[in-house]
């Protein structure tokens, strides 16, 4: 399941404007996100969560299986410690038991961090340049300029191109200048994108659906009395 949405964003005009510019708007969170004087959001995506996060589903997986044996397993244990008992004496049931909840727990984490990591880990495309976040305690951000990409090789997996993802590296004009994007969603769109903004082209955007006005609660009332 894929947990983000993916290239939602429109534009509308900046009130009080002689020349009406154009900001762009999450649709989500409703606030402007530019950083530079000028600079405008073409496109804010996440990695692809299936893909981005396969471990997550493989943890999910051992602690059901832990659970759905966890008595089977205590009574083996059980039969093993009552033929020892005539030799040595071990709490072996306690044993097993406090290694199955630790084992259970590392992977709930484990879990809970790559959930985390990906929530994260943040593509951006401007007019100006491409971005990459990521970190949860220390934060890291990356970027380049459109102008400083000399090329874009986007790899993808048979597992990738089921799942409409996919590595796209973008390479600058000096060495440990790369920037990749790791299983971002729509791979070949996305290198269009960045084609079309290095050659300067404005890109349109997604118009929002007008929206009806929400009525207080008093409204809903004094239009139930009228009636």
């Amino acid at each position: 399941m894929d947990m983000a949405p993916e290239h939602k964003y429109f534009r509308r005009p900046i009130k009080n404007s002689r020349d009406r510019t154009y900001i762009v708007v999450d649709m989500f969170k409703k606030r402007r996100v530019n950083s530079h004087s000028g600079e405008r959001i073409v496109l804010k995506t996440k990695p692809r969560f299936m893909v981005h996060s396969a471990g997550v589903f493989f943890k999910v997986i051992i602690v059901l299986l832990i659970l759905y044996f966890f008595r089977l397993v205590l009574e083996w244990i059980k039969n093993i410690t009552n033929s020892l008992d005539a030799f040595i004496q071990l709490p072996l049931v306690e044993w097993t038991t406090y290694v199955l909840l630790i084992v259970i727990l590392v992977l709930i984490l484990g879990v809970a961090y790559d959930y985390l990591c990906w929530r994260q880990k943040k593509y951006t495309l401007t007019n100006h340049r491409i971005i990459v976040q990521s970190g949860i305690i220390k934060r890291k951000k990356s970027y380049i300029h459109y102008d400083k990409i000399q090329d874009i090789v986007v790899s993808q997996s048979l597992v990738d191109r089921l799942l409409s993802a996919g590595d796209m590296e973008i390479f600058g004009g000096h060495d440990f200048t790369n920037l990749i994007l790791e299983d971002i969603p729509q791979p070949l769109e996305v290198e269009n994108m960045i084609n079309r903004l290095m050659g300067g082209e404005e890109l349109n955007f997604i118009q929002p659906e007008k929206s009806k006005p929400t009525k207080s609660i008093i409204e809903e009332y004094d239009k139930k009395f009228k009636r």
